[in-house]
């Protein structure tokens, strides 16, 4: 593969992570201007709506246009959206314009993230340091609109719509594609990757709490707003030292230990967070994120690859998408939600950290009667 090709592949990763840092500092935005938990929540959790059917949707469109085409038009889309989101006052107007831009959002990630996969296993590249791009990509992000914030509000919009310019323009100049081998369905899925992705969709689903609702913690333990996109930071980089020996990591322990393993540290990140007393101890419990959203990512996908072979591998692409960015995130965001505004941001913290860690003998089951004879 040419240097170029590899400029770009890296390229796309970054960015395309940048773009759901953004995203996700979206939420301290909404907190400043006003408006309730439980409106950020659903906010928030319209990315999980949308991937519930656009994913597919997406796919689809990839399938007869191709992905470069799709991301220009989703980039182009997401620009507009943006900044009549950033204009408008009423909730309604907020609401309509944020559900479009998650709209034009919601496809890029997967769409580049399966085209990744696929072009790094051709070129028999390691998907992991690929992907430890998209961990500089976030951090990068964060920490600059971490640092800009105080200014005003306003350098978010600027930072995201520069990023989503960029992606749409360098993916057009890359040779990014993918192969189908037949129509994308979800039709055309493993029945036990379905009592699997169950679990995945809670456990991401608890992950992504605490990613939405910490600018409430942290309001409500009265530290500084910039120690949310510090800690969006360290979140991102938390993930470097998993990602540079992601394979070896999988192969000496397995999915499902790993997985396993990933489901606890969710459930206990989220107890230490709900006690902590300085921003200190805020930003060490965030570094736990490491071992969290993207190991139970990479060991699901690695398990998928290992278990499935190319027809079903598409449709089950689609159906493990839906859980990691559909049904988990918008339990996340609006259960959340509700749960923040009834019971306040530390008693709900901790109760979602108990839950979370009992899941760890869901995992355990799963392994055991599904996949130990698969």
């Amino acid at each position: 593969m040419k240097q170029q090709q590899k400029l770009a592949l890296f390229s796309s990763e970054f960015l395309a992570y940048a773009l759901l840092a953004c995203m996700t500092l979206l939420s301290q935005y909404f907190v400043h201007i006003g408006l309730s938990p439980s409106f950020v929540g659903v906010l928030m959790a319209l990315p999980s709506v949308n991937a519930l059917w656009a994913n597919q949707f997406y796919f689809l469109l990839a399938y007869r246009f191709g992905v470069r085409r799709v991301v220009l038009y989703a980039a182009t889309i997401g620009i507009a959206s943006l900044w009549i989101l950033f204009l408008s006052k009423n909730a309604f107007m907020i609401f309509v314009f944020c559900f479009s831009l998650m709209l034009s959002q919601g496809g890029l990630v997967p769409l580049l993230e399966s085209s990744l996969v696929e072009l790094a296993s051709r070129a028999q590249l390691s998907y992991g340091r690929i992907r430890l791009f998209g961990t500089f990509g976030y951090a990068a992000a964060s920490f600059l609109v971490a640092n800009l914030v105080n200014e005003g509000f306003v350098t978010l919009f600027v930072v995201y719509s520069m990023l989503f310019f960029s992606i749409g323009l360098l993916v057009q100049k890359s040779k990014l594609e993918m192969s189908f081998h037949r129509r994308p369905s979800v039709r055309a899925t493993d029945k036990r990757f379905s009592v699997l992705f169950a679990i995945v969709t809670v456990a991401v689903g608890f992950n992504l709490f605490n990613t939405v609702f910490l600018p409430v913690l942290v309001k409500s333990k009265n530290f500084h707003a910039a120690s949310v996109g510090l800690s969006f930071t360290l979140m991102a980089l938390s993930e470097t030292p998993f990602l540079l020996f992601a394979e070896r990591i999988t192969k000496r322990f397995g999915s499902f230990k790993l997985l396993s393993s990933a489901i606890f540290v969710v459930g206990l990140r989220l107890i230490l967070a709900s006690f902590v007393t300085t921003e200190v101890q805020l930003l060490l419990t965030q570094l736990l994120h490491g071992w969290t959203y993207i190991v139970i990512y990479y060991a699901t996908l690695f398990l998928m690859r290992q278990k499935l072979s190319a027809h079903v591998l598409e449709g089950t692409q689609i159906v493990f998408w839906m859980s990691l960015q559909g049904i988990g995130p918008l339990l996340g965001s609006s259960v959340g939600g509700v749960v923040v505004e009834k019971m306040g941001a530390e008693p709900a913290y901790l109760t979602f950290g108990i839950i979370a860690m009992s899941l760890t003998i869901f995992s355990w089951a799963v392994e055991k009667i599904w996949f130990r004879k698969g």
